[in-house]
């Protein structure tokens, strides 16, 4: 059944002035102003903010101030957040990304899992993995700036399967954001610092949206019920799918890499059943057929 929701990703830089415990009253000043234009403008289901919003500046979550505004501003403005800070927790500080869910509950943390060394000097420790994070729109997985550069945390969502992924970050990652919403079979939705565009890109690596020098937001309306699928053995019956289904049944097949992506845009069947009902390939398991191919074939 169709799973709608709209994604806002904000661009924002912390003061550079001024010491780390100096600097958050003033983020958190910005992020009232600059959370609220953008919930007006976009209406958002989920707002994804940058990493270490307030520096390293370390507090708990939850129970931090950083966190306590973000509840406020996640039931204010009737969505999802996320918490992107230096997290203090028995005596250790991890580079996280929280989840808030729409009454400022926290739905879970992400620990970043490779820190860059500069973060080892300060202190930050490992995360201890990948996480699938439970929302009201299923499984949302999160990765932190460096964490792109690391294929091993990649191929660990794997079994995860999440739709959505997350991702908080100073730098922006180029291509590599692309390849990993490709890879993941997922929806990536990425907050960056200012200077570089934050960007929402859906699973066949095509980004629909991204951030400018005129609004620091990128914003897109997603369905997280789909599947994806290679033409071969699949485009054949795409036909029957149009005829019987017409606009209730989207296929958006992208350019140059041979994938489709389906989605029920209905809330009567989900992209899983109309898979089964015309017997259609998703992608992994056609691959996974061609492998075992070759090695018949050898």
């Amino acid at each position: 059944m169709s799973n709608y929701l709209n994604i806002a990703c904000i661009s924002y830089s912390p003061p550079s002035e001024g010491s780390d415990e100096e600097v958050v009253p003033k983020v958190h000043k910005d992020l009232k102003e600059l959370v609220g234009r953008c919930a007006e403008a976009t209406r958002p289901d989920l707002i994804v903010l940058p990493e270490t919003i307030c520096r390293n500046y370390a507090e708990p979550v939850p129970g931090g101030p950083t966190t306590r505004l973000l509840a406020g501003l996640a039931r204010k403005h009737d969505c999802l957040i996320t918490v992107p800070v230096r997290q203090r927790e028995k005596g250790k500080i991890y580079n996280v990304l929280g989840l808030l869910d729409r009454r400022g509950k926290l739905a879970g943390v992400y620990r970043k899992y490779i820190p860059v060394f500069p973060e080892f000097d300060k202190g930050t420790c490992s995360g201890e993995g990948p996480v699938a994070i439970p929302t009201e729109y299923g499984p949302i997985g999160c990765a932190i700036c460096f964490d792109l550069n690391f294929s091993e945390l990649r191929e660990l969502y794997k079994p995860l399967a999440p739709k959505l992924l997350l991702f908080s970050s100073m730098y922006h990652g180029g291509l590599v954001q692309n390849w990993w919403a490709l890879d993941l079979r997922s929806f990536f939705a990425g907050a960056v610092y200012r200077g570089a565009p934050c960007t929402i890109i859906d699973p066949q690596g095509t980004t629909l949206a991204e951030s400018n020098n005129y609004v620091p937001w990128a914003a897109a309306r997603v369905n997280l019920d789909f599947e994806v699928i290679h033409l071969d053995k699949n485009g054949a019956h795409y036909g029957k799918i149009h005829r019987k289904y017409g606009d209730e049944v989207r296929l958006v097949t992208a350019g140059k890499v041979g994938t489709s992506v389906l989605y029920s845009e209905s809330p009567k069947r989900s992209a899983a059943e109309v898979v089964a009902e015309f017997g259609l390939v998703r992608l992994d398991e056609y691959f996974n057929w061609s492998r075992q191919l070759r090695v018949e074939h050898l």
